[in-house]
């Protein structure tokens, strides 16, 4: 992710926070951090990380896709449908990983039983 990409994240997630009424010590209360990281996060003099990200998702219940990709969308159906099935690929492998490899053998064999019914 570029750096422009990224400042474009910082301010999602403040925009996200005011919209759904956080002050920036909640946030770092429930994260354990200090507020100055979460005004550094906002601000993008701080690098992002995937905890502080999924995070702000599951608060304002919103997903990770919606984060990431603020401001990126063309209007373009193609292009945006694209980028969309990206992001959607990138939070299923996120996701995937946190399993052990029998557990993701198992997911697997679910996800082919159901495709296929």
């Amino acid at each position: 992710m570029e750096q422009q990409d990224l400042s474009k994240v910082g301010m999602e997630l403040k925009r996200l926070r005011i919209e759904h009424s956080y002050t920036q010590e909640q946030i770092a209360n429930d994260l354990g951090c200090t507020v100055s990281f979460i005004s550094n996060i906002e601000n993008n003099r701080a690098k992002l990380n995937l905890r502080v990200l999924l995070y702000y998702a599951k608060l304002c219940n919103v997903t990770l896709d919606s984060i990431l990709n603020a401001g990126e969308y063309t209007g373009d159906a193609d292009t945006d449908e694209k980028k969309r099935s990206e992001a959607r690929d990138a939070e299923l492998l996120n996701i995937v990983h946190q399993f052990s490899v029998e557990e993701q053998d198992k997911m697997i064999k679910i996800l082919k039983f159901i495709k296929d019914m």
